[in-house]
């Protein structure tokens, strides 16, 4: 009896950590962590202190979403302003950044907020683009900005 249920609890263990390296556990994307500045707050680093709107586009129900690139750090991040905020008929805003050279990405949701932004990525020699939705309660709007 002993020995089936080790063999049983070993089984278990076998079959876990198969699917968490198969899966992982955290959240972001592959290959965020990989560069400097990767899943820094812009705000905190400095590196919004020269920022400018690479691209943006129209989300729909009032938003819009930035592409933000700092020149000195040579990072991007997403902004979305005007965004619903969640109540417990609608999911609000969020923002996404995508590197597009190795599928990095960075979701944030505004939560009560009508506006927020991701981490950055870096984004020297590469391209990214910004994707934002805005869930309205009637209406889940999405936009996404041009690569830069």
């Amino acid at each position: 009896m002993r020995t089936r249920r080790h063999a049983a609890a070993l089984g278990l263990c076998g079959a876990v950590c198969a699917a968490m390296t198969l899966f992982g556990s955290g959240t972001a994307s592959a290959g965020v962590g990989s560069y400097p500045h990767d899943n820094q707050d812009p705000s905190a680093s400095g590196c919004n202190n020269d920022a400018i709107t690479a691209s943006s586009a129209n989300v729909g129900g009032g938003a819009t979403i930035l592409l933000r690139y700092s020149p000195s750090c040579r990072t991007v991040w997403a902004h979305i302003q005007g965004a619903a905020p969640r109540t417990q008929d609608n999911a609000g805003g969020s923002a996404l950044i995508y590197r597009e050279s190795d599928g990095a990405g960075i979701r944030t949701y505004c939560g009560a907020a009508t506006s927020c932004y991701t981490p950055m990525l870096y984004d020297a020699g590469m391209t990214s683009h910004a994707t934002g939705t805005n869930d309205t309660g009637f209406t889940i709007y999405s936009g996404t900005t041009g690569s830069y």
